[in-house]
Parts: C-alpha cells; sequence; structure tokens
C-alpha cells in the first residue's frame, strides 16, 4: 500500500525547505508553503519571482517556520527573521532590485500541493546512470509503496491522504531546476535532457485541495 514518507514544506520559493513530521494541508495547500517570495526588479523581469531559474543562489538559503515567523538560514550559517535584512543581502549578492511578496497560496507555479512517487525517481536514476535525488524534484509529499510510473494512472482521481483529500489534475513539467544538486548546486545537465527522453520532461503529480486537514509522515494514500 502506498503512504506518504516524506513531507516537505518551502515557507520561501525557491529556498530550500523544510522536512516536516506533521503538516495541516489547508485549501491553498501545505499551511505555510511558498507563502513568501522574491520579487525582481530589474528592468526585464519586472515584477516576475525570483526563482533557482535565474539565481542558483536561493538554493543555499534554508528557511523554516517557527510559530508564525519564518527562520532564514543563509549559506554561512547566519539565521535571519524573513524580511528586509535578508532580502537586501540577498539583493546584493544577486545585483538586482528585489522586494518580498507575502501572500497565501499566491506564490506557486501551479497547484498548490506537488506529490512524487519515489518508484518513479529511482527508475529514472537508473535510465540517467546515477543515483538521482528525489529532493531535486521539490515535492510537498513523496510516497513509497508503488510501482514506477503507476501515479499517472491517478490524473483525475481523488486521493485520500491522511485527513486531507486532494484531486490529481495534472503532471508536473520539469525544468533546469533539477539539474542541480540539492546541497551543492553542481549541475548535470543531462538529467533534464534525460528526463526529456523518457519520460517527456514530467516527473510527480500537481494536487489541488479538495478536503484540507492533518498529514503525518506515515499515512497511507487511498485512491478514491
Amino acid at each position: 500500500m502506498a503512504s506518504v514518507v516524506e513531507i516537505w514544506r518551502y515557507p520561501v520559493k525557491s529556498m530550500a525547505g523544510e522536512r516536516l513530521d506533521s503538516c495541516a494541508v489547508t485549501a491553498t495547500g501545505l499551511e505555510g508553503d511558498r507563502r513568501w517570495a522574491l520579487v525582481d526588479g530589474t528592468p526585464n523581469r519586472a515584477g516576475k519571482f525570483l526563482s533557482i531559474r535565474e539565481e542558483e543562489l536561493l538554493m543555499t538559503y534554508r528557511a523554516r517556520l517557527d510559530g508564525g515567523t519564518v527562520e532564514v538560514v543563509s549559506p554561512d550559517g547566519e539565521t535571519y527573521r524573513m524580511g528586509e535584512r535578508v532580502v537586501s543581502r540577498i539583493a546584493a549578492e544577486t545585483s538586482r532590485p528585489l522586494t518580498l511578496r507575502e501572500l497565501e497560496g499566491a506564490n506557486f507555479d501551479d497547484s498548490p500541493v506537488l506529490v512524487v512517487n519515489l518508484a518513479t525517481v529511482s527508475a529514472f536514476g537508473l535510465r540517467s546512470g546515477m543515483l538521482v535525488d528525489h529532493r531535486r524534484f521539490r515535492a510537498n509529499l513523496y510516497v513509497d509503496g508503488l510501482e514506477s510510473d503507476e501515479e499517472v494512472a491517478w490524473l483525475g482521481r481523488r486521493l485520500k491522504v491522511g485527513e486531507a483529500e486532494l484531486e490529481a489534475v495534472k503532471r508536473c513539467g520539469r525544468c533546469v531546476v533539477i539539474t542541480h544538486d540539492p546541497d551543492t548546486t553542481v549541475t548535470t545537465p543531462r538529467l533534464l535532457r534525460v528526463l526529456t527522453e523518457t519520460y517527456d520532461t514530467y516527473m510527480g503529480l500537481y494536487c489541488q485541495v479538495t478536503r484540507p486537514g492533518q498529514v503525518v509522515e506515515g499515512d497511507h494514500l487511498q485512491l478514491g
């Protein structure tokens, strides 16, 4: 039986996230997920989110929620409360004018919950000829106990996970972000090429929340 083996939240878009034992899933996704985002002010990108695609440096900052406050740990180990100091630091490091946007449920690229099947990641690693760290795919819920690619058949179906219920609405198309090692940011460009050749660039399922509730690591996943 499929079960949730890891739960991840990314309080600040494109920064490294935090692994959780449990999390409330609200109508807009995991509580606090991508609630904050950096907005680029450079002339050719004004108003667009700053992401790993533009600045891999963001991956070296780690965000976590402490109560209602976001703490950000910099690459050199300094801890900040998310606000002007850390925004100014990243702006200086990237030579970009940046502002901070805080808006629950509005900073996603697509749907609010991303589910990835670890068996599919393992199969992709075999095709790539290397061990692929599943964290490259920045999912909220990693599930195990399935066959590779079994999750594709979930499209259009309801998924009961703990107290929450999700609807799988589309496959997640990938970009160069998966080529970056989540710890070192070192790139392996062939990963995107192999994913394109073998999975049409897809990995994981985007889901909408149809019933909020608590999800706990180890919860079984049942199809509705």
